[in-house]
């Protein structure tokens, strides 16, 4: 096996080399009956991972987020890939082990300015024209309805999205919320519901494969003291109800 350091964008050093992610796919493939398996690191934005199957043979492109980590964490998400392939099981099923590394402070750490860098709808900061993100995010953690979220990158975003106001990366620990919203004709209790709503989601961390909105989810936003006013205000920018002009 080639003793060699896969490296990422601007040279950063990662821990797992294109060598040993073939070495780890092909050995676990081969369990499964497949005879001619490659396997490479990709620069996607998101994270996530793909693959082609012709009979025996089967091909990957694996997100090179995963570059830093240990290879038994590899072992675990080929594992993974591999059963929702066969089928064996009804999803990508993460083990213990793969789900506790996804929502380490170290995979955030090697991760995140990279996943910025690639996001290019994010201003890269919480400031806005007329709102500070970071300042609703104090708000709301004083308040004591969300707990705090370690390494959290707040931004607004570039674009004026209208239908999704907010979004957020479980994984990278990034919120994004519409520059919509950053506007002095908008309450700025608005943008914080919609911040409160990603906090939230990253409070729960990462999904099981279930609703993203089940009915506990729906009670929690209603402890935003402003919640049914700031539904309304969505509602009414969705509908172009409101002139910001």
């Amino acid at each position: 096996m080639t003793d060699i350091t896969y490296l990422g964008e601007g040279g950063t050093k990662l821990g797992i080399s294109e060598d040993i992610l073939d070495t780890t796919f092909t050995t676990m493939g081969a369990a499964y009956g497949f005879e001619e398996i490659k396997a490479d690191f990709m620069s996607f934005k998101e994270f996530k991972s793909t693959w082609q199957r012709l009979g025996k043979k089967v091909s990957f492109e694996i997100s090179d987020y995963l570059g830093g980590a240990r290879p038994e964490i590899m072992g675990d998400f080929a594992q993974a890939l591999y059963g929702r392939i066969e089928k064996r099981t009804p999803g990508c099923v993460y083990s213990p082990r793969l789900k506790a590394y996804l929502e380490s402070d170290d995979f955030v750490r090697r991760n995140q300015a990279t996943y910025i860098r690639r996001s290019r709808n994010l201003t890269r900061s919480p400031e806005g024209q007329h709102f500070d993100l970071q300042e609703s995010y104090e708000r709301l953690v004083d308040s004591g309805i969300v707990s705090p979220s370690r390494d959290v990158s707040l931004n607004w975003t570039r674009g004026n999205n209208r239908m999704r106001v907010g979004y957020c990366s479980v994984l990278m620990r990034v919120v994004a919320i519409s520059s919509l919203l950053d506007s002095d004709k908008v309450p700025d209790f608005v943008h914080e519901y919609v911040l409160y709503h990603e906090l939230l989601h990253l409070e729960d961390g990462l999904s099981d494969g279930h609703r993203h909105h089940p009915p506990e989810f729906k009670a929690r936003e209603k402890l935003h003291p402003k919640w049914r006013e700031s539904e309304d205000w969505l509602h009414r920018l969705a509908a172009r109800k409101v002139d910001l002009s």
